[in-house]
């Protein structure tokens, strides 16, 4: 993970210590529809924040709750430790990260940044443009007719690219580390989709089960994968 996801935990508890003397720092927080405050950050410890539609905001951060953001919004970063991030359809964002929970990016979604979570999935649905990496440890990344531009990366788990969906770098299952390195766990699954196309490379390290649809376009130079070739609409995985 990159170094914005190892401080999230560490800079936003920190920050609880001198947000707790102030009720305005604690509680859910909604915002309008239609607010244009895009120089002005929103942040809370114990709740959730909500944006309105068709708003421009700057970055959100919590540290237990979900962040929510309505259709065609543009905000900065979001950040949550503990709950889950929420792009609904046409947001534009700088980056989402979370530590404990999902991350889902509806239809037509861009973020300029990363998209990283610890311990959950990501989804990112029909349309969507991610320019850094998408990646977790423990979940499933699915991504739907999207286009990335950075890594797709995951240690346990599945990672489903399907429909369309175009990686222009690399699509990287890593070894897991200390206590969860054990060659008894389950095999992580990598799909690549109808029509998917991967520019980087396939690195693989650990064993892994690769689905590959014919249709799928991708450097066949790789290592430990047990390869199952499908087609048509068939979905074996």
């Amino acid at each position: 993970m990159g170094n914005n996801m190892k401080n999230i935990l560490v800079l936003i508890l920190a920050s609880t210590f001198s947000l707790t003397a102030c009720g305005n720092f604690l509680g859910s927080k909604n915002i309008a529809e239609g607010t244009q405050s895009p120089d002005k950050d929103y942040d809370t410890v114990n709740g959730s924040i909500t944006v309105g539609a068709n708003s421009e905001v700057g970055d959100l951060s919590t540290v237990n709750g979900s962040v929510n953001v309505s259709p065609g919004t543009k905000v900065g970063s979001a950040e949550t430790v503990n709950g889950s991030i929420n792009f609904t359809d046409g947001v534009k964002a700088h980056s989402a990260e979370t530590v404990n929970g999902s991350i889902r990016l509806g239809t037509n979604c861009e973020v300029e940044e990363d998209v990283e979570t610890v311990n959950g999935s990501i989804i990112a649905e029909s349309g969507c443009k991610v320019k850094g990496n998408y990646e977790t440890v423990n979940g499933k990344l699915k991504a739907i007719n999207a286009e990335i531009h950075g890594n797709v990366k995951a240690v346990n788990g599945k990672i489903l690219l399907l429909d369309g969906t175009h990686v222009h770098d690399d699509v990287i299952i890593e070894k897991s580390k200390g206590f969860f390195n054990s060659t008894k766990s389950k095999k992580p699954v990598v799909v690549l989709g109808k029509d998917v196309v991967v520019d980087g490379d396939l690195i693989f390290e650990k064993p892994v089960k690769l689905y590959i649809h014919d249709t799928a376009k991708y450097d066949d130079d790789f290592e430990n994968a047990e390869v199952i070739k499908y087609s048509g609409s068939e979905e074996p995985y």
